[in-house]
């Protein structure tokens, strides 16, 4: 796990701010720095901080900075050429079937000086070229020179767990795993992107496209790779290496033992392969079934291994509080616990480190726990800790997965399977369906009016354009949880979670990983019937009955899961009242001429039904607005 940056330019270029590019990145690998650089003779020289030339030239310089996960050793340091000095490679990330992939390339004769994955990585390349990227199984995004073909390749992995973003200047590319790095180019201005500011404002949503809120900086796409040349360094193309298979979505013809079966022996394994390190492995845990499962799980894989600390988060507020669960895993578990208590008073206190950090704005203070969470696991010197992202995705874990599952019954005419689902849903469900407030975006048009888009009467004409043109996310026309799943996955849910995860846990120089993103268990799961994983108004049916004298019944049987949250709409309408009625009086408010921020300020206000969008709409323009101030991001 660590930072890459990079530099690609047509003509021989000074190529000097490969330095302050990659120590932006000094929070991602505080555990070293090296950089390559590609002269007009030929083949890469290698440099350390110390000794990089004050003007190199070149037309590549590749940047890194290291978190020591795997091989700890010296031998891991990056850029890694290979043995025969003919490949380079920067590289951000874990491929966890390294030792599989290592045991495949010695049999075809390579031969490999370290321990490290990277090396296997690289040669996996020089043997397999850009076919290897379909055989990694992990999270990475990665730069890759090859001096025999003379070529660049990008490649960043199947879900974007791991962050890739690119800006061309004149002929040259600039590339970074963080947007800070790249906002330290003196050519570059900040703007705002209003496309994405009024999506944002308007649904919420958040890294749906491969813009950023930054005009002109994109986002490398996942499953994606890329070859660039020389001679049109600034061609950036992305290529496909995985995309969900359509014609075998919902397929499946498993009985639900065989599944159950199935799911368990491929959760087993995902676990385990991502239990490889060489540093101490924690996991997060908020009491939840994905957390929990995780735990029992990574204690279960590792019988004789080293305790396993969790970090949960907790809260004073009882409604908020979900210790009551997280304790009954760590009993059951002997694990380490370890407890965050987010506070309003602290919020503040970090609130700007916190935006710096996700480098974009962000609808929830959901995030700040986990922000904790990553900052104690620091403290507590567990570098890597396992997470349960993706699991509601892949399972249909979100309770609008229970209406699209009566939606499909309905349009497929399967009337007893909706009957049945109506029942149990009616005896036993989770009614938090009913409360339209928290899921506006899903509406059909006809109920977004009124009180459902809280700003759309103060939207200004700086924004008006970009705010009628915004869409609520899927263009999707039926009502196939698959379909809809895939949306989650890879545009609408997933991607934003990975940001957040990514963005607080390496501020903190920690490694996160996730388990249910594991490409065999996603794959798995599409091919399933909706009728497998949601059943009788319950979601992650499946999960539950593959586990089942495995997990506590108690967890298996939770329908109440929150996440790691924070209390802030109570937050909002007391402690940090204030705080948010001064940003929208104040002369400093960056938004004037896209938003009124006198009609904002009102809504704090508001109550009943609708006060929920109201206050999520009311967070997401305090936000954008500090972040534009923060980094100095023009907005006209």
């Amino acid at each position: 796990m660590c930072g890459i940056a990079g530099i690609f330019s047509k003509e021989i270029k000074c190529l000097s701010d490969i330095q302050p590019l990659t120590e932006a990145l000094e929070h991602r690998g505080p555990d070293g720095e090296g950089f390559a650089v590609r002269g007009h003779e030929g083949g890469c020289r290698h440099y350390k901080s110390s000794d990089l030339p004050e003007n190199p030239s070149g037309v590549l310089a590749l940047g890194h900075r290291r978190l020591s996960i795997i091989d700890t050793s010296d031998a891991g340091h990056q850029p890694m050429a290979s043995q025969f000095n003919d490949t380079v490679i920067s590289y951000n990330g874990e491929v966890y079937n390294y030792l599989e992939l290592r045991a495949e390339l010695e049999q075809a004769g390579v031969r490999f000086l370290t321990q490290s994955d990277t090396e296997v990585v690289l040669e996996a390349y020089r043997y397999w070229g850009t076919d290897c990227f379909a055989r990694f199984n992990g999270m990475w995004a990665m730069a890759i020179w090859d001096e025999r073909r003379k070529q660049l390749i990008l490649s960043r992995d199947r879900f974007g767990i791991k962050p890739l973003n690119y800006l061309s200047i004149g002929s040259t590319l600039y590339f970074s795993s963080e947007l800070k790095s790249l906002l330290c180019l003196k050519e570059y201005q900040p703007k705002l992107n209003k496309d994405i500011a009024a999506d944002f404002l308007r649904w919420g949503i958040v890294s749906h496209t491969n813009g950023t809120f930054f005009r002109d900086i994109s986002t490398f796409p996942a499953g994606c790779f890329c070859v660039i040349d020389p001679q049109k360094p600034t061609a950036v193309s992305p290529q496909k290496f995985w995309a969900p298979k359509a014609d075998r979505l919902a397929n499946s013809d498993l009985s639900l033992s065989e599944a159950e079966a199935q799911f368990r022996s491929l959760f087993s394994s995902s676990v385990a392969l991502r239990l490889r390190a060489d540093v101490p492995v924690g996991a997060c845990l908020s009491g939840g079934l994905d957390s929990s499962a995780i735990v029992y799980e990574a204690v279960h894989s590792r019988p004789d291994g080293p305790d396993v600390s969790t970090f949960t988060s907790a809260s004073s507020i009882s409604e908020f509080d979900e210790r009551k669960w997280s304790d009954l895993v760590n009993q059951a578990c002997h694990t380490t616990p370890h407890t965050v208590f987010p506070e309003p008073s602290e919020f503040l206190d970090d609130l700007d480190h916190l935006i710096l950090a996700q480098e974009e704005p962000f609808p929830s203070a959901s995030i700040y726990a986990q922000f904790l969470l990553m900052k104690k696991a620091r403290k507590e010197q567990i570098p890597v800790l396992l997470d349960g992202q993706g699991a509601d995705e892949a399972l249909c874990g979100y309770r609008k997965y229970v209406a699209y599952s009566f939606l499909e019954s309905f349009q497929e005419k399967r009337w007893l399977d909706l009957l049945g689902d109506l029942t149990g849903w009616i005896w036993g469900g989770d009614k938090g369906l009913l409360q339209l407030s928290q899921g506006v975006r899903y509406l059909p048009k006809f109920l977004r009016r009124g009180d459902a888009e809280p700003l759309r009467n103060f939207v200004r004409p700086g924004l008006a354009s970009a705010w009628d043109a915004s869409r609520p996310g899927s263009t999707l026309t039926t009502y196939r949880s698959s379909e809809r799943q895939i949306d989650d996955l890879l545009n609408f849910s997933v991607p934003a979670l990975l940001r957040y995860e990514d963005r607080n846990s390496m501020a903190w120089s920690v490694e996160s990983r996730v388990p249910f993103l594991d490409y065999r268990l996603i794959e798995f799961l599409l091919e399933l019937p909706t009728s497998l994983k949601v059943r009788g108004g319950q979601t992650k049916t499946l999960m539950r009955g593959a586990l089942n004298g495995q997990v506590a019944n108690e967890i298996l049987q939770r329908r109440d899961k929150m996440g790691f949250v924070t209390p802030m709409h109570v937050w909002m309408q007391n402690e940090l009242r204030s705080e948010f009625a001064d940003a929208f009086a104040s002369s400093d408010f960056r938004l004037a001429s896209l938003i009124d921020p006198s009609g904002v300020a009102s809504l704090l206000d508001t109550r009943g039904p609708w006060s929920w969008a109201a206050l999520n709409a009311v967070f997401r323009v305090f936000i954008l607005d500090r972040w534009a101030r923060l980094y100095g991001v023009t907005v006209d």
